[in-house]
């Protein structure tokens, strides 16, 4: 069991992560090519490579010091339960969702900018936003109050839908928020990263593919 000042360690490096995570979102507004990448379509992506940087490595310098947020393993009935629930609550959206204007602009630059957008999002976005989200901020709200898990994932949730801020409509604040309530619960019922890891990347892959196909 960990004791006070343990807590105290672990929430400061759980903050910590965050707060590296906002900077690098933050600083690519200062590239001097800011424009270029916005106008070209690579501002995601770029971003999401950025953000894989920094984030992964301080997950594996965690993982060689404390196993309580393994990645774990996907067990395939458990798995195939979640993606009922997130294919009903994607097929629940469709009914309220506002188009968003970033992705039509970047379906406009082209099946190329559209592809590396699809494989950064399915490839890396899911890695380094479960293990900063569903991974240390989760378990962090869990150290102080492991007694009230739904506020701890509601809490999660709203920082996540929070920090994408490509998105605009409150529509879509709503739905991002429901989908990580979703991640929250599948990281706490298999107790490790792999299964809501494994919905986000299904999630974006089904959320891109088409306008690659289209672009």
């Amino acid at each position: 069991m960990d004791t006070q000042s343990d807590k105290v360690t672990l929430t400061l490096f759980y903050a910590a992560s965050f707060v590296v995570y906002y900077i690098v979102t933050m600083l690519i507004t200062l590239f001097p090519n800011y424009g270029a990448l916005r106008n070209n379509g690579l501002l995601v992506p770029v971003l999401c490579l950025f953000e894989f940087a920094v984030i992964y490595p301080l997950y594996r310098f965690y993982c060689q010091r404390r196993t309580d947020i393994p990645l774990g393993y996907l067990r395939p009935g458990q798995a195939l339960l979640f993606v009922a629930a997130l294919v009903a609550l994607m097929v629940a959206q469709t009914q309220f969702l506002q188009p968003e204007g970033w992705l039509i602009a970047q379906s406009q630059q082209g099946r190329s900018s559209m592809l590396i957008l699809l494989l950064t999002a399915v490839l890396l976005a899911p890695v380094f936003e479960e293990v900063l989200f569903r991974g240390f901020l989760l378990q962090g709200f869990l150290l102080w109050a492991p007694k009230s898990r739904f506020a701890c994932m509601l809490l999660t949730s709203l920082l996540f839908a929070a920090m994408h801020t490509q998105y605009v409509h409150w529509e879509t604040i709503v739905a991002l928020t429901l989908f990580s309530l979703l991640l929250c619960y599948a990281r706490l019922r298999s107790n490790s990263l792999a299964l809501p890891i494994f919905l986000h990347t299904l999630n974006n892959l089904i959320a891109i593919l088409p306008a690659w196909f289209y672009a």
